[in-house]
């Protein structure tokens, strides 16, 4: 959630740069810009190609965006953060191939902002810099036990198996228990919840990692709980699932 959470306040911010740039505002002073406009765009998910889309839509030979990404491909949560079983989820991609293949758009990939190379630079080489990117790490809950081991936060779960690098390695221990608490009934909770319960003939058709089935083809699990504080009615998007696998 903090994740989607993120995008999409990140697109507002990359809105209201073009809104800025469109109306000449003080913060953004037209006459700067008299030629070409040298954007860099931090972060290749939703909000970035689509702050892209934007500028170009806006005006398609003013602006060269330069598209900067820690991860060594681009689409962000499009890639990383969607259920493998919902690829209906990412058709956007051909959309963001399409803009990255324009003339006037470059992506770096392997660069991370504040390691690799500061915000001062980026500044001191592009009239403008909009930090697209998602949240750079799980929210804690500050609760007993959240450091136990066995317990994960979503987002390395869900990295875990679509084959993030990072989370290549959480090894998630499913055969000591035959029942998984999931705090959460959101959507990235379902997507957990599905990816715990669902056969292995299923996912062997999505594009899971190869780790995550090998692992799951092990496990014991034969409960999923969701805990949360909403009422039912009171969840934006709510699914009635049967998660019992006896």
């Amino acid at each position: 959630y903090n994740e989607y959470k993120s995008y999409l306040s990140m697109i507002s911010i990359g809105r209201g740069v073009i809104g800025a740039l469109r109306n000449g505002s003080r913060e953004i002073h037209a006459k700067r810009f008299a030629s070409s406009v040298k954007v860099a765009v931090v972060g290749s998910g939703p909000a970035g190609f689509y702050t892209v889309q934007e500028l170009l839509r806006s005006d398609q030979k003013r602006f060269s965006v330069d598209i900067i990404e820690k991860s060594p491909v681009p689409f962000g949560l499009v890639r990383y953060g969607v259920a493998p079983d919902h690829p209906e989820v990412k058709n956007c991609i051909s959309t963001f191939e399409e803009i990255a293949s324009r003339p006037n758009v470059r992506f770096y990939g392997n660069v991370t902002v504040g390691q690799d190379v500061r915000i001062e630079e980026l500044l001191g080489r592009y009239h403008v810099v909009v930090l697209a990117h998602g949240a750079g790490s799980d929210k804690k809950l500050g609760i007993v036990g959240e450091e136990a081991r066995g317990c994960h936060p979503s987002g390395a779960f869900v990295g875990w198996f679509n084959g993030v690098p990072e989370f290549r390695d959480l090894n998630p221990d499913l055969t000591t228990s035959d029942t998984i608490p999931i705090i959460g009934h959101g959507n990235v909770a379902l997507d957990c919840a599905r990816i715990l319960s669902a056969p292995l003939d299923h996912l062997a058709t999505t594009d899971i990692s190869s780790h995550a089935v090998d692992c799951l083809r092990r496990r014991r699990v034969k409960h999923v709980n969701l805990y949360g504080t909403d009422e039912s009615y009171e969840l934006s998007h709510y699914i009635l699932l049967d998660l019992d696998l006896d």
